[in-house]
């Protein structure tokens, strides 16, 4: 790589980094499992804190475990189940509480599967993040939920297949990645989806 594009490319990562961590809780959107997975893996690559990375969708494991996708050795890779998911939650709250950690939820469609069967699932899930948030703020820890959805006029984001709302709170990132061609397009919005600012990503950026 040359200098000029170590220079571009070292840019593009503070920018992400600065968007993502702009708030202690990111909500972000995508229009498919691969770019969400492949996002959430570069994502990992690029951050010097412990990673703990909430597999509920399995993807990420899969492509890990069939050596498609490397590991970071900064992260820490859960993959919760119906039986773990809450001592598994308690758990990270306690290591965040004690140190600055990156947690990754994918994805919210794959949470809301997994406690299907749980009466009143969405408020349990609103509580749990906020509960990961909360803990975390002494540290300064960072929570990003990743979903598949899209947004509805009238009703706001909307996860696809499940239509249960992704969570929205004031004080809170709203990211949409959306792939197009060779590059992903990052962008921040406002709770009306209306676009604040957005970030054009490509391969080379997150080498």
């Amino acid at each position: 790589m040359h200098k000029n594009q170590q220079n571009d490319s070292t840019d593009i990562v503070a920018k992400i980094q600065k968007i993502i961590y702009n708030e202690r809780l990111s909500s972000i959107s995508f229009e498919d499992a691969i770019t969400k997975t492949y996002f959430f893996h570069k994502l990992t690559s690029i951050t010097d804190m412990p990673t703990l990375y909430l597999d509920f969708d399995l993807l990420y494991s899969g492509y890990v475990a069939a050596k498609i996708l490397s590991q970071s050795q900064n992260v820490i890779l859960h993959q919760p189940t119906q039986q773990t998911w809450k001592n598994l939650c308690v758990d990270i709250m306690d290591q965040i509480s004690q140190k600055q950690h990156l947690v990754i939820i994918d994805s919210l469609n794959g949470f809301f599967t997994t406690i299907t069967n749980q009466k009143d699932s969405g408020r349990i899930i609103n509580n749990i993040i906020m509960l990961l948030v909360g803990t975390g703020q002494k540290t300064n820890s960072a929570i990003v939920v990743g979903s598949i959805s899209k947004f509805k006029k009238d009703e706001g984001w909307i996860l696809s297949a499940i239509g249960r709302h992704v969570i929205e709170i004031d004080k809170m990132n709203l990211i949409s990645v959306r792939k197009q061609n060779s590059h992903l397009q990052l962008v921040l919005a406002d709770h009306h989806n209306l676009e604040k600012s957005s970030l054009q990503i490509s391969e080379l950026d997150l080498l």
